[in-house]
């Protein structure tokens, strides 16, 4: 069997990432390349994910400072994934939270596309995106998103199976192309993120990308409102400028810039607790946190409401402000959750060797399914 990978871009070693090298694994023998809109991943990040697999890019590989410029070429990407002729295949599993389910099958083949979420932007956090925009800025965004929307519910008939990372997944998948999807849940490496069985220090970890949908600036606003809590921050990405003025004259918060996995996992499992504040269609550095026996505080949406147990392996806070968030770090500090083994045996639920194993058992159902069909 040949298999075509098609991704929508590679930036950074983030969750859909972690899904990519996760496929490559399971079928790397019958992979012929793997096709997305550019490769800028540091040279150790593309060793370890690609696995030496050919990757092929399109001319926005050539374009200076692609990785901060890419989300204004967005209208472009349908064209672009429109017009690049895949090789023939008997498969082309798609991984996809953009546009990446967009590339063209030949006749007679197989598209699965394992998305990671519809379109946040164009679909169900369409406001979210725009309230952080105004004037003409607002307008010409919606047109955009208006024409974006046609093709991407156009282009998702000629998927064959779509697979959802989460039962939140699912039901956008439902309500945006009316299609209905399987829930497989992403690799989290819990062999890589080991229990620390040991008490914990006194400080809270909040991991992740600094961009506005994350809300870094919220978990800040907060912490600052509380100096008697020690705070480190583990990341960068667009917001670090914001994020840095926020830290003036903040003793109580460290703000460590980027770190290898290595160094993260050191402080996820030194931790008191992570705290996320992000509407996560599934959350995959939150699993991970509970993998390393810590407990969590995140937003009560999405697939935190499937990956956390609340009162056993985290506290939820119910908006997106300091004042909530505040009242579930209130009610850690009364009542921590210190039974390591419970909160890491819950994260072993999302380990890599039960999404290889599911994945690899949908498309051998799927293709031969396809097999008898054509016979």
């Amino acid at each position: 069997m040949k298999i075509v990978l098609t991704h929508d871009w590679l930036r950074v070693n983030a969750g859909s990432e972690k899904v990519i090298q996760s496929l490559v694994s399971v079928f790397q023998a019958e992979i012929v390349g793997l096709y997305t809109l550019f490769n800028k991943l540091p040279v150790p990040d593309q060793k370890q994910i690609l696995q030496g697999i050919q990757v092929h890019t399109s001319f926005l590989q050539w374009i200076p400072s692609i990785t901060n410029a890419y989300k204004f070429l967005m209208p472009v990407f349908p064209w672009i994934v429109g017009h690049t002729q895949l090789p023939d295949a008997d498969l082309y599993l798609s991984s996809s939270h953009a546009v990446a389910k967009g590339y063209r099958k030949k006749k007679g083949s197989v598209l699965i596309c394992y998305c990671h979420t519809p379109m946040r932007y164009a679909w169900y956090l369409k406001e979210d995106y725009l309230n952080e925009m105004h004037g003409f800025k607002k307008w010409i965004a919606n047109q955009i998103i208006r024409h974006i929307r046609i093709w991407d519910y156009e282009n998702s008939k000629q998927v064959d199976y779509f697979i959802a990372n989460s039962m939140h997944i699912q039901q956008q998948i439902l309500k945006t192309y009316q299609r209905v999807a399987d829930v497989i849940y992403p690799p989290v490496q819990t062999d890589k993120f080991l229990l620390n069985p040991h008490p914990r220090q006194s400080f809270y970890l909040a991991p992740g990308r600094f961009v506005s949908f994350k809300k870094i600036d919220l978990i800040i606003e907060a912490f600052k409102m509380r100096p008697q809590l020690k705070l480190v921050l583990i990341g960068d990405g667009y917001d670090s400028d914001k994020c840095k003025k926020m830290l003036a004259n903040t003793p109580n918060i460290i703000w460590l810039g980027y770190q290898h996995d290595d160094e993260l996992i050191l402080y996820m499992q030194q931790a008191k607790a992570c705290v996320f504040a992000s509407k996560e269609d599934f959350g995959i550095m939150c699993v991970e946190a509970q993998s390393t026996g810590t407990e969590v505080i995140a937003l009560r949406y999405g697939g935190h409401l499937e990956t956390v147990i609340e009162g056993e392996t985290g506290y939820f806070f119910d908006h997106q402000d300091a004042n909530s968030l505040l009242t579930a770090i209130d009610q850690m500090e009364s009542a921590p959750l210190t039974d390591h083994d419970l909160i890491r045996s819950n994260a072993l639920r999302f380990s890599e060797s039960i999404f290889q194993q599911e994945i690899e058992d949908f498309v051998k159902q799927k293709m031969q399914a396809h097999v008898q069909k054509v016979l």
